[in-house]
């Protein structure tokens, strides 16, 4: 397990800088097998160091780019696969570890799951963004009009708090993960307005 400071999601592609020992040896072990791992979001804590809390809710990654650096350095991008629950915590010997089942999102009728309502929301918090100074022109949303991989791409593009993105990848189903940005994106939308009018 490599627990982070931010939230993965399924379906979209991280890059992470790998230079404490014991997540170079997860690397290296990794690498050496089927290139996969769990993330998941620490709770209190950091990064580095270790003595973290984690939640409980993470996601399956597999590794797919790598380099190295002269000072040791790894920097690596993952794919995000699928959800995963952790269900024990083990010994960091020497990394974190832990019994994990998967958890996929609940079945319900994709046909009738919007991702336009939130992918509308999310233009406008990019568009005020810009018009605030911000550069989102290098932002691609490409966002897919499938509801369980949409509402995943769309949650890892959501600028919100991490705390807000682990809602968001803990939501039960597609349905209620869009819905749960949409109203974020809103609020959102709501505080870059009140700076834009110098509230």
């Amino acid at each position: 397990m490599f627990p982070l400071g931010s939230v993965v999601f399924p379906y979209t592609a991280v890059p992470l800088r790998v230079f404490e020992p014991r997540y170079l040896t997860l690397l290296d072990r990794v690498l050496e097998s089927d290139q996969q791992f769990g993330t998941v979001l620490i709770e209190r804590g950091f990064e580095v160091g270790g003595g973290d809390d984690r939640f409980q809710i993470g996601t399956l990654v597999e590794v797919v780019g790598h380099s190295g650096s002269e000072t040791g350095e790894r920097a690596i991008v993952v794919a995000g696969i699928e959800r995963i629950e952790i269900t024990a915590w083990h010994a960091d010997d020497p990394y974190p570890i832990a019994t994990v089942e998967l958890h996929p999102d609940a079945v319900v009728d994709l046909e009738a799951v919007e991702v336009g309502p939130a992918v509308r929301e999310l233009e406008r918090v990019m568009a005020l963004a810009s018009e605030l100074g911000a550069d989102t022109k290098a932002i691609d949303l490409g966002i897919s009009t499938d509801p369980l991989v949409g509402s995943y791409q769309l949650s890892a593009l959501a600028p919100v708090a991490a705390i807000d993105s682990y809602a968001l990848l803990q939501a039960p189903d597609p349905a209620a993960r869009l819905d749960l940005a949409r109203r974020l994106l809103s609020e959102q939308a709501e505080v870059l307005l009140a700076q834009l009018a110098g509230g």
